[in-house]
């Protein structure tokens, strides 16, 4: 029995990260221990560094240099215990091919991954500057994007723009990053604008084997990675269509806690004793406590805009 919960957690393992895209983004930070707080929930601390100040003159000649202080603040944050279980009857059990187990922690994979992702998607999307495509900064402008607000090739430029514009740090290899829904990635590949798409398969080997959890290519300097969690389309928001939304990333944008005390149940017939005397339920689980919160919300643009028919 060890050996086949081991399976499980192996699977539910490979599975759940397959989702975590937005998760991977964030600057980690440690579990909090037992008795800091609470065991399993509690505050938990991330570093928002500030950049160092311009150099506008030189130092005269054998002047030793004036060392500036680093300065930083403590953002802080919550973690929050979450888990999820199915029932499974002896009568599914006996009328189904294969192993209901594996599919059901196949299943309960797949709904932790995203359900922890989205929750760091609504911390980023609930935070941080908002634009459309096409304009400027707008916080409140949805009912006046028009239909034909597609993503282009010049509303990344937008977006880069405004990070640099901005200070945020790129990522180590000098690009930003951005998650994107795949009906608004249809449209950006569509775009034949000069300095186009490069699919993630045509990176030169030294990146290749570098890829993040659903990255798929790459433009206008933005590592592009794609989820259906990227975001939910806002509907009656616009007087013309739905609103999707593609977030940019620089570095330390946000924070995120480890996926601490992350453990899968698998639970037999019959080892609910008496509160199942006839042994006809089995049951399945998973749970861990996690925590997400913004650190500089200047680092990261939310950019709203809408899709091309999505019909086949």
């Amino acid at each position: 029995q060890a050996i086949k919960n081991r399976y499980y957690d192996k699977l539910f393992l490979e599975i759940a990260e397959s989702k975590l895209v937005h998760k991977q983004l964030g600057q980690r930070n440690r579990k909090v221990e037992k008795g800091e707080g609470g065991y399993g929930t509690g505050v938990v601390y991330w570093t928002k560094w500030t950049n160092l100040p311009e150099v506008t003159a030189g130092q005269g000649e054998g002047v030793p240099t004036t060392a500036v202080s680093m300065t930083a603040t403590n953002v802080t944050g919550s973690t929050a215990q979450y888990d999820a279980a199915v029932s499974i009857s002896d009568i599914l059990a006996y009328t189904s091919f294969g192993d209901v187990m594996k599919a059901a922690m196949e299943r309960l994979a797949y709904n932790a991954g995203k359900s922890i992702d989205g929750i760091v998607k609504k911390e980023i999307q609930n935070s941080g500057t908002f634009a459309t495509v096409p304009g400027g900064i707008l916080a409140a402008a949805w009912t006046s994007i028009p239909a034909t607000a597609t993503l282009t090739v010049g509303g990344v430029r937008k977006a880069t723009r405004f990070l640099q514009g901005q200070d945020a740090m790129q990522l180590p290899d000098g690009n930003w990053v951005a998650v994107i829904h795949p009906d608004a990635l249809f449209d950006l590949q569509g775009d034949t604008t000069t300095g186009g798409w490069i699919d993630a398969n045509k990176y030169t080997d030294a990146n290749a084997n570098k890829l993040m959890t659903g990255e798929v290519g790459k433009l206008m300097g933005v590592r592009f990675l794609e989820s259906s969690n990227a975001a939910v389309p806002r509907t009656g928001v616009a007087a013309s269509a739905s609103i999707y939304v593609t977030t940019f990333l620089g570095r330390e944008a946000f924070g995120v806690t480890e996926l601490q005390s992350l453990k899968t149940y698998v639970k037999g017939f019959g080892s609910a004793g008496s509160a199942d005397p006839t042994d006809k339920v089995a049951t399945a689980g998973w749970k861990t406590t996690f925590g997400a919160a913004t650190l500089n919300p200047s680092f990261f643009l939310n950019l709203n805009h809408t899709v091309s028919s999505t019909a086949n």
